[in-house]
């Protein structure tokens, strides 16, 4: 199979699986608004500092503070939005890569015709009389080393 067919076969998986593009203008719109929200946070963060210090007034200081409380707010749930939304399109499309090689090895390991009467979650059924490891029948092989090492 050449590169080009797996590449339109993985891409037409992904559209078989109804996945989202994460390129959407809704991911990307909050995406953006957390990366506002971050900034909002510190620059409010920054400005409240210098209002607390400027006046003896307790209660301008309290407005001062109360802005300040406010931009570290805006800054955490502005890094809460940004990661959740750039961490959902890496594992949105690592989900679909996982899924596609599973798949993938899935039919490399079983044959694409399974004969009639054999089961379809492993191995072929053998005799109940072989031993598994080669093959043979248990009364046609003769055992050497099952009474341990010969005497001296």
């Amino acid at each position: 199979m050449t590169q080009d067919a797996r590449a339109d076969r993985f891409v037409r998986d992904i559209a078989d699986l109804k996945i989202p593009d994460p390129a959407t203008a809704r991911n990307a719109l909050w995406l953006r608004t957390g990366v506002l929200l971050m900034l909002a946070g510190l620059v409010l963060g920054a400005l409240a500092f210098p209002l607390a210090h400027a006046t003896d007034s307790t209660l301008g200081q309290g407005d001062a503070l109360a802005i300040g409380l406010g931009g570290v707010s805006a800054a955490v749930v502005g890094a809460a939005l940004f990661l959740r939304y750039s961490l959902t399109g890496f594992l949105r499309f690592w989900l679909a890569r996982q899924s596609y090689d599973i798949e993938r090895l899935g039919d490399r390991l079983t044959p694409l015709t399974l004969p009639e009467g054999e089961p379809h979650h492993g191995a072929p059924r053998a005799d109940p009389g072989t031993d598994p490891r080669d093959g043979t029948r248990a009364d046609a092989r003769t055992d050497t080393h099952a009474a341990g090492p010969a005497p001296r």
